[in-house]
């Protein structure tokens, strides 16, 4: 019987080849990855993969409290075979990208969440929320009229921006309105 060719996005972009030199467990299920690749990315990686912990001699590395297919689509954003992000992941791949220490794939989330038809209190409240400078700047520019800042102070978004961005928006008011 013959192997039928992977066609998964996941399967493809980590498949052993002979470019990959370790192996990840995360649910139960491999990725093959490039150690020197990784620890490039990522300090944490760095200090897995090249410290004296019990991890750097193991054949394979059990990564716990994660979802597969976040995880996958994470440490894929810095290889030749993307599984790009979307609504539904961005925040949770921002919060990966921060806990396994990869500022490479947060300018790529940043830069995809800027970009996106994502509402600007929302793009506000992730940029807020990750220190997202460039989210947060285009987020505040397209509040323009009036009609823009009304009803705001009443959505869950609004109530838990921290106060340097709840000034920042103010400032936009003002501006805008020459007050």
């Amino acid at each position: 019987m013959t192997k039928r060719p992977a066609t998964d996005p996941i399967e493809l972009a980590f498949a052993e080849t002979d470019k990959t030199d370790a192996i990840l467990v995360i649910d139960g299920k491999k990725l093959h990855v490039n150690k020197a690749l990784l620890s490039y990315h990522s300090d944490y990686f760095k200090t897995l993969f090249h410290s004296d912990f019990k991890e750097k001699s193991m054949p394979e590395i059990e990564i716990k409290d994660t979802k597969f297919e976040d995880f996958a689509a994470l440490l894929s954003l810095i290889t030749v075979s993307p599984i790009w992000p979307n609504y539904e992941n961005a925040e949770r791949l921002l919060e990966l990208s921060d806990r396994f220490l990869l500022p490479s794939v947060r300018c790529v989330l940043e830069i995809y969440l800027s970009s996106s038809s994502m509402n600007k209190l929302e793009k506000m409240r992730i940029g807020d929320k990750f220190k997202l400078e460039k989210l947060l700047k285009d987020s505040l520019s397209q509040y323009r009229q009036n009609s823009d800042f009304r009803g705001i102070r009443n959505t869950s978004e609004f109530k838990g921006l921290s106060d340097s961005t709840k000034l920042m928006l103010f400032d936009r008011l003002m501006t805008n309105h020459n007050i």
